[in-house]
């Protein structure tokens, strides 16, 4: 079964997303910050972690150093709308499975899950 955790804080992005996750996934858990995601991570320990970088209480880039720490082989992809470079550069440091800008390529984003 494979799983995925979405995390964004824009609930109107996460409805649209949800709907295409889950003809790629079993089962998709969400959250809307952070903190929230790290939360359910442990709780739920998906197989890929999809999460927006630009949110409130604790970013992307915390988000997944805090999980990387947790269980080093963890597949997350990052996904921004902001083009900074200084975000990939922070992702790929940090041994970032993944990076996608917005708006999403959905065929970049079915590679990156296969």
């Amino acid at each position: 079964m494979k799983t995925v955790l979405y995390v964004e804080d824009d609930e109107y992005i996460v409805e649209i997303m949800k709907d295409i996750l889950e003809s790629f996934f079993d089962k998709v858990y969400v959250a809307y910050d952070g903190e929230k995601g790290l939360e359910v991570y442990k709780e739920r320990d998906p197989d890929i972690v999809l999460s927006d970088i630009l949110m409130p209480k604790m970013n992307g880039l915390e988000l997944a150093e805090k999980i990387l720490e947790l269980k080093k082989e963890q597949k997350i992809i990052l996904i921004t709308a902001d083009n900074e470079n200084n975000y990939q550069e922070k992702a790929k440091k940090l041994g970032v499975y993944g990076y996608l800008n917005k708006p999403i390529d959905f065929n970049d984003l079915k590679k990156l899950i296969n």
